[in-house]
């Protein structure tokens, strides 16, 4: 049985684009980290962002990142 947890976040994951900009940081594209986001103590998915060389960038919750999400430029 997979653990729910780790389903929770793979799920919010999912739920966006593997390769994405951030309002931000135009030309930027950015991915999340399946294994670097967590569930904290309070239950809210914590998603882990990574430049597109892989390095940590930022870590939000599913609405700050849906708010702050564009589409990625070629």
């Amino acid at each position: 049985m997979p653990d729910s947890r780790q389903q929770r976040i793979e799920d919010a994951v999912s739920a966006f684009p593997e390769v994405f900009g951030l309002r931000g940081f135009p030309g930027k594209k950015f991915t999340l980290s399946v294994r670097a986001s967590y569930i904290a103590s309070d239950g809210t998915v914590m998603l882990y962002t990574l430049t597109e060389e892989g390095l940590p960038f930022a870590k939000g919750t599913v609405a700050e990142l849906t708010r702050e999400v564009v589409a990625a430029r070629p």
